[in-house]
């Protein structure tokens, strides 16, 4: 599955798709703590000019925490669509222009070409969130002061990241079965937003893969309660969806001669 991996891992670089995930989340991250430091206080300024400045901190919770917590929440909704729509095309397009038909030419097998997808890209999702996470945290930290330690922020990183990754699991098997792109990535964002919202609904949020983020907010020092069973339960929803998606491509008809 090696070739496979460098395989994905150049045609990324190709596509640009490595680089607008790897920026995006870099841009947030410094985005956010320049808006609660310079862009938030300005406006409450001039609509309230009679507040002090700590009157106005207050407004909006204007500390490394609230900065780390508010990054959060934005890639919760701006990271899902990005990824959605950035990544879109790494099964559905291949299906879609019959360029899936040259590895297997090759003899190569489904399992290692999905696996090598699901792997690189995979790979990429978790260290953007953990290298976002970071540097948001330190630059939220250098602007306000440091309100918790470093060894949370990785725990949140990687949660970031395990979520990052059950939604590209989401494009792998929307991909397989629509074999168009743009179809691919809005049935991603209904899957995933509809889970957090039917979660939200029934009181079982923290158990689904959506439950990652908010645990990932818990900057506390020790694991949230429950934490191992919504890991084991969004890594088995990967594996289940990663399946589908295998199952689905070996069921279509490809002209290998």
């Amino acid at each position: 599955m090696m070739q496979e991996m460098k395989k994905e891992f150049k045609q990324g670089l190709r596509s640009g798709r490595l680089l607008i995930v790897m920026v995006s989340f870099l841009f947030f991250a410094v985005l956010t703590p320049v808006m609660f430091k310079v862009v938030l206080p300005t406006l409450l300024k001039s609509q309230f000019p009679e507040m002090g400045e700590q009157e106005l901190a207050q407004m909006f919770n204007a500390s490394q925490l609230g900065v780390v917590q508010s990054y959060l929440n934005d890639i919760f909704e701006m990271g899902t669509l990005i990824v959605s729509f950035t990544l879109c095309g790494v099964i559905a397009q291949e299906i879609k222009d019959n360029t899936l038909v040259f590895p297997l030419c090759a003899d190569k097998r489904l399992g290692n070409i999905v696996g090598g997808k699901l792997a690189v890209y995979g790979l990429v999702l978790v260290a953007a969130s953990l290298v976002g996470l970071l540097v948001d945290y330190l630059y939220a930290g250098l602007l306000y002061s440091f309100d918790f330690g470093v060894g949370v922020v990785i725990r949140g990183g990687l949660l970031q990241g395990l979520y990052m990754v059950f939604v590209l699991a989401n494009l792998l098997l929307w991909g397989s079965l629509l074999k168009k792109p743009i179809p691919a990535g809005f049935f991603t964002l209904a899957t995933t937003f509809g889970l957090n919202f039917i979660g939200g609904l029934l009181d079982i949020k923290d158990k689904l893969p959506s439950g990652l983020l908010n645990q990932a907010m818990a900057f506390e020092g020790a694991a949230p309660s429950g934490l191992a069973l919504t890991i084991g339960i969004t890594l088995a929803m990967i594996a289940g969806m990663t399946v589908a998606a295998l199952i689905r491509l070996n069921s279509l008809e490809w002209n290998t001669r």
